[in-house]
């Protein structure tokens, strides 16, 4: 009855039947395996061992960030469509076992979603990495911990930063409990500098730690090809 009356469109071509049609799905662009701070071709989205001075071993993207997933994140993010959070959690997982990344993920790991800012989220009413991450740990079988980190400092949000800006902007996270020894999956929607899973890991040392994320743009070598 609900759907009868408030139909659900795709967001990318407006056709009706849900959020993001199947033909929509399709374009949205893979990710290339990929050292995440060099961003230069590595197995398994592995990071170079001259490259991981922040301690994160694999940061696994799905897809690159582009005109769709733009328009995906706006809505998701900033437009409360809730359900995408399962659309987006079930093609995060499908993506997992297809490039076999899932085979990293241990059953006894925990995963961390980004927090957000509190007044960001007394705005929204959630936090969008909390709900895929949610999802993705009933999916994986592994632990969840939203408490673990508190996001302090300035409440500026991210897309209204430059790049240069977003490297040096005021994001601090305050360990909320002792951790060691764990293995940790900080998840995010989008990482575009690493500036944010830098410092997150940073709050986390004496752990291992990956990182998994919906978007991040295309490599700079990447940006003058058609």
């Amino acid at each position: 009855m609900f759907e009868l009356l408030f139909p659900s469109y795709c967001i990318n071509c407006n056709k009706p039947g849900a959020y993001l049609c199947m033909k929509c799905q399709k374009k949205l662009k893979p990710s290339l395996p990929e050292c995440y701070v060099c961003r230069r071709i590595s197995n398994n989205y592995s990071t170079h061992p001259g490259c991981n001075a922040h301690r994160i071993d694999s940061a696994f993207i799905g897809w690159q960030y582009d005109s769709i997933a733009k328009k995906i994140l706006s809505q998701y993010k900033y437009r409360y469509a809730y359900k995408l959070s399962t659309i987006l959690s079930s093609l995060l997982l499908e993506r997992l076992k297809r490039t076999g990344f899932i085979k990293n993920i241990k059953k006894n790991s925990i995963i961390v979603p980004v927090p957000i800012h509190s007044s960001h989220n007394k705005e929204r009413g959630f936090n969008q990495s909390f709900l895929i991450a949610r999802q993705l740990s009933e999916h994986l079988g592994c632990h969840l911990d939203e408490n673990l980190l508190v996001r302090v400092g300035k409440n500026q949000y991210q897309s209204q930063s430059s790049l240069r800006d977003r490297k040096i902007l005021d994001q601090v996270f305050r360990l909320e409990k002792q951790i060691e020894n764990q293995d940790l999956i900080i998840l995010d929607d989008v990482i575009t500098t690493g500036t944010t899973i830098n410092r997150i890991a940073q709050t986390l040392e004496n752990n291992s730690i990956k990182a998994i994320a919906l978007f991040r743009g295309r490599p700079h070598y990447l940006q003058q090809e058609p």
